[in-house]
């Protein structure tokens, strides 16, 4: 799961689909559509990560500062890893309809505890350490 990286991330070219849109006046308003079809709709927020783990899993899914360095995740490592947690959520009762509130700052550990939640149907609320461990103050 740590894998070592340079200082900077490499960038690739993101391959966007292309831009269409249809117009239509009506009145005193603008309605907007996009025309492109939808042929590979997904269903749920962790499919993807399903997929990109069976088609690409030794590539890398995130990444985050670590120090000097970079710490990465593959798809398959990250797959994995939401499984177990999402096992363990399971066991503890988290579900449809039992949120699970997360403290922690961004990075690949929120990630994977985060996507364990939603692969259970679990909703999720993120707070911000700097404002979860603010104490009562409520003037921010």
């Amino acid at each position: 799961m740590d894998g070592s990286s340079p200082a900077t991330a490499p960038f690739r070219d993101a391959r966007y689909a292309e831009r269409a849109l249809d117009v239509e006046q009506r009145g005193d308003a603008l309605i907007l559509r996009n025309p492109m079809a939808y042929s590979d709709a997904v269903q749920t927020v962790t499919a993807p990560l399903a997929r990109w783990a069976v088609d690409a899993p030794d590539r890398v899914w995130l990444a985050e500062r670590d120090g000097e360095g970079w710490r990465t995740i593959t798809y398959a490592d990250a797959r994995t890893k939401i499984e177990a947690l999402a096992g363990g959520l399971k066991a503890l009762g988290l579900g449809p309809g039992k949120p699970l509130l997360i403290l922690a700052r961004n990075g690949i550990d929120h990630a994977l505890i985060s996507y364990a939640a939603m692969s259970l149907g679990a909703p999720i609320a993120p707070v911000s350490p700097q404002y979860g461990l603010a104490g009562a103050e409520l003037s921010r």
